[in-house]
């Protein structure tokens, strides 16, 4: 199943979660200026397994009464501006990169968006989620109990997994096994982070907006990177915050972050382009450079990853096994 619909918002009866990821997009309640839209883009990759992608119009704010009847364990990542909901008297407010996950059955939900957001959900049934994961089910709680909400840090390897899951859903065109390597691989980091110590709390939350938006500055143009000075004026952190920031937040220094999705982007590239015009569209002047810093990465060098058409994705090693066993 693959769909992608432009929703007008209105009315006040509460939108049933069937309706939305079955593809027929209707209902919430308009915001303050008196409208408000959402566009969803869902693939289905496997019966049992869906995953949507949601952006704001861009003006209207969202608000939206939900009533979930349906039985997917959600596993979701906000990518862009700012959520706020509520059930069972629970307040919920996602930062932008972290993961939540949540299982709530005939649950009555309400939800804010503001007019900027982008939400990425991985819903699964129970029974697929079992034969992905295996004994690390249990994992995310009682499932028995109807009821499931946590929350992970965020982190860059959740970032970069629901990144690369959004780019398979606006695109879905390219491999069925790559949209299902991203898939396992947003699922995987959600389980990791379950594990996670907390570090990234340690950010104050100022500093930890400042670090996000010093991130989507520094991968807006991936031939041509700000310095270290312009990236710290821009954002408001001087420069040794900025790298130490980087550090604690995303797990790398700056332009080890960079160098890491220009590379991703090659791979990328490498499915249409030659190695020479791959290494010219992200800013590489000398080819040796790019082939050199391209190995670095995958192991290969750009040619031979080209040849071969499908070149690996990277699926985290404790669900290799899910891999295998639903293929």
């Amino acid at each position: 199943m693959q769909c992608t619909a432009t929703q007008p918002i209105d009315g006040v009866t509460p939108l049933r979660t069937s309706k939305l990821f079955g593809g027929e997009h209707s209902a919430a309640q308009p915001g303050p200026g008196g409208r408000g839209a959402f566009k969803a883009a869902l693939v289905e990759p496997r019966p049992g397994m869906v995953v949507g992608l949601y952006n704001g119009n861009g003006r209207d704010e969202l608000r939206v009464n939900l009533l979930n009847d349906s039985r997917y364990v959600h596993f979701s990542c906000l990518l862009g501006g700012t959520s706020q909901g509520r059930v069972r008297g629970i307040a919920i407010a996602p930062r932008v990169g972290e993961g939540h996950i949540g299982y709530a059955p005939g649950e009555r939900f309400s939800v804010w968006y503001s007019p900027d957001y982008r939400h990425l959900e991985l819903m699964l049934t129970p029974e697929m989620l079992g034969e992905l994961v295996g004994d690390e089910f249990e994992r995310i709680g009682d499932i028995q109990s109807g009821f499931i909400m946590r929350a992970t840090p965020p982190g860059s390897r959740t970032i970069d997994a629901a990144t690369r899951l959004a780019q398979r859903v606006e695109h879905p065109g390219a491999s069925p096994l790559l949209l299902h390597a991203a898939v396992l691989e947003f699922l995987g980091w959600h389980f990791e982070g379950l594990n996670r110590n907390g570090v990234q709390d340690a950010v104050p939350l100022r500093e930890r907006r400042r670090l996000l938006a010093a991130r989507e500055r520094l991968l807006e143009d991936l031939s041509a990177p700000p310095t270290i000075a312009e990236l710290a004026l821009e954002v408001g952190l001087n420069q040794l915050k900025l790298k130490r920031g980087f550090r604690s937040l995303f797990g790398m220094g700056v332009y080890s972050l960079f160098q890491r999705h220009r590379m991703e982007r090659a791979r990328e590239l490498l499915y249409h382009y030659n190695v020479t015009e791959t290494a010219l569209m992200l800013g590489y002047s000398n080819i040796s450079h790019f082939s050199t810093a391209f190995r670095k990465q995958f192991g290969v060098l750009p040619g031979e990853a080209r040849k071969n058409t499908l070149i690996s994705v990277q699926c985290p090693s404790h669900l290799s096994s899910g891999i295998s066993g639903s293929a």
